[in-house]
């Protein structure tokens, strides 16, 4: 085979596993993304635990604050009672006094349950525990994995870059340019495309007899009248294509 098209297979090659290498690394986030969802339903049940505590914890907060207004406002309506001058002051001032330590009580008396809901959901979190960790240890291990893949894939790609830019310098300039002219516009990253069963596996188009007899030979660079890609035939074509090009490669002999 023509050293040329050896060397732009080569490049096909690597250039593929560029491709590749990228594909992987783009979809890493959606991965992670779907091992995060896989995570929050295995632990769904103390998700809503946590959730459960942290409301009752807020709910408290909440609760506390107005307490402590109840309370202020129940001590002022007494100081308002004391100094009052008149009947409707008196009356105003006791009815305020009385609301607010209602109020202060209620309020007590939900910071109890709310206290207490705290304390069965950390119960419980603590019986769960070990397969929280458990959940947490798969979770990390896996992102690691994906940071490694990522660390490992982006190297590399950077090698495979190198070895591409090697190869395609090695390359007579106009045959180089050509290459990358096909890869630029080709949707599925091909240039250089096999010939097999005779027709071109990037277009499926078939080939005209000569055609595939000349590819078949390989000693030049031979591109597909379609789609323009530059063909090759593989060492492994099957026993039916080498016969079927081995009559037309006598013809042209």
């Amino acid at each position: 085979m023509k050293a040329e098209l050896t060397k732009l297979i080569a490049l096909q090659q690597t250039d593929n596993s560029i491709r590749k290498l990228l594909a992987d690394i783009e979809a890493i986030p959606q991965r992670r993304a779907e091992i995060e969802k896989e995570f929050d339903q295995r632990a769904f049940e103390i998700r809503a635990l946590e959730n459960s505590r942290d409301t009752a914890r807020h709910e408290r907060a909440e609760m506390e604050a107005k307490l402590a207004e109840a309370r202020a406002n129940a001590e002022r309506a007494d100081r308002n009672l004391m100094a009052s001058t008149n009947e409707h002051e008196y009356t105003s001032a006791l009815r305020e006094a009385d609301a607010n330590r209602k109020l202060a009580s209620q309020l007590e008396t939900s910071i109890v349950e709310k206290m207490e809901a705290v304390e069965t959901a950390e119960a419980l979190l603590a019986e769960r525990e070990p397969d929280a960790a458990k959940l947490r240890a798969e979770l990390e291990q896996k992102f690691s994995e994906f940071d490694q893949l990522v660390k490992t894939e982006t190297e590399l790609v950077a090698v495979k870059r190198v070895e591409r830019e090697q190869v395609l310098a090695s390359l007579p300039k106009p045959l180089a340019t050509a290459y990358n002219r096909l890869i630029t516009r080709s949707k599925d990253g091909l240039a250089v495309a096999e010939a097999r069963n005779s027709a071109c596996t990037a277009c499926f188009m078939a080939l005209r007899p000569q055609v595939m007899s000349e590819v078949r030979a390989g000693n030049e660079i031979i591109i597909c009248e379609n789609c323009g890609r530059i063909l090759y035939f593989a060492a492994s074509a099957t026993p039916a294509e080498t016969a079927a090009a081995q009559p037309n490669a006598a013809a042209t002999s």
